[in-house]
């Protein structure tokens, strides 16, 4: 299939901006014991609330108009406390157990700034682990959020960080809610070293989907392309397959990747569409069986119901002198399909708008 190649998208970091305002689809009101709460609306019913809860933790909540029965509801919660940043969904949330400073399996965690183990961090960084904050007076985003319902949030090192990663950023994540239920992540990195010194990171959006079963699902938009091969010590291949599917244990980061994926459950008759930005790789990830019993936060079977595809920025890391500034973003959309009925043209989904 053809499709845009991407470059990862590093600018210069603009001057501070006056004050922004509140949208006029969130407002903001008290929740259970008295808690705050956010709620984000956009103009088709598709809703997001956001309440911080427990110590400082913050949840966050969607329901989608994406589908016509207002009974297909999808949500996720952004937990934002000690144990760190993740946004869960009905995409998938396993077993998950508490432990911290471990991460929680699940949802869509932050790998940043080391993705799995590239690096000398642990698996997948830190600000996973960390306390995010809400920006209550963020800069303007260079993102379109007309009729979007939006938070925002940011991470600082601590010195815990500063030890381990001698480095200074700033991290802005947007999670903005669109037209239909669409789920949007930006992130904006900035390195703010006043040491002159650049600093290198790799990143994912570790998105883990729900499935029906993996035997039934498809991969469209990583045919044709190049991946390195986890399971064979990083050795590079080159995809034969017309479509991704699943018989056993995968972990592939696929270099070079178009701007959309699609991935098409043909029981659940449901396409999620993955459009990316400034984040040219692909992870495709799945434990199988025998990994799956060997994870203490993971069911013996819940291997069969989740499939993680995660925009990423993993085989070239993006490199930031200071006051320079990447962008990643991330949309996620689910569709009803039928393909196997022929009502869904993937070729369609990739390609069009």
């Amino acid at each position: 299939m053809s499709g845009e190649k991407e470059k990862s998208t590093v600018t210069s970091a603009p001057p501070s901006p006056s004050p922004s305002s509140v949208a006029p689809s969130v407002e903001f009101s008290k929740g259970i014991n008295g808690l705050q709460k956010v709620i984000l609306r956009e103009s088709r019913g598709s809703s997001a609330e956001v309440s911080l809860c427990l110590s400082v933790s913050l949840s966050l909540r969607f329901r989608s108009a994406s589908f016509h029965s207002p009974f297909r509801i999808l949500t996720l919660w952004a937990k934002l406390c000690e144990y760190g940043l993740f946004i869960f969904s009905v995409l998938f949330a396993v077993q998950a157990i508490f432990k911290p400073p471990k991460a929680i399996r699940g949802g869509i965690p932050i790998c940043f700034p080391q993705f799995a183990s590239h690096g000398t961090l642990d698996q997948h960084g830190f600000a996973r682990n960390r306390f995010w904050a809400v920006d209550e007076d963020p800069p303007p985003f260079p993102t379109n959020t007309l009729n979007k319902a939006f938070v925002d949030l940011i991470l600082k090192p601590s010195e815990e960080d500063t030890k381990i990663w001698p480095h200074s950023f700033e991290y802005r994540l947007r999670i903005a809610l669109g037209p239909g239920g669409d789920l949007m992540l930006t992130s904006r990195i900035r390195n703010t070293n006043s040491d002159g010194k650049p600093f290198s990171f790799t990143f994912a959006y570790h998105t883990y989907f729900s499935v029906s079963d993996i035997s039934e699902v498809r991969v469209e938009g990583l045919e044709t392309l190049d991946y390195l091969d986890n399971l064979q010590n990083k050795e590079r291949f080159t995809e034969q397959g017309d479509a991704l599917t699943f018989e056993s244990e995968v972990d592939k980061i696929y270099l070079s990747t178009p701007t959309k994926i699609a991935i098409i459950d043909h029981e659940k008759k449901r396409t999620f569409v993955l459009r990316k930005d400034g984040l040219p790789d692909a992870v495709v990830w799945n434990p199988w069986d025998k990994k799956a019993k060997a994870m203490a936060d993971f069911g013996d079977d819940e291997y069969k119901h989740m499939l993680c595809v995660e925009a990423a920025a993993v085989e070239k890391a993006v490199t930031l002198k200071p006051g320079e500034e990447w962008k990643g973003r991330l949309e996620l959309s689910a569709v009803p399909s039928s393909y196997c009925s022929g009502q869904l043209d993937p070729q369609r989904v990739l390609q069009g708008s």
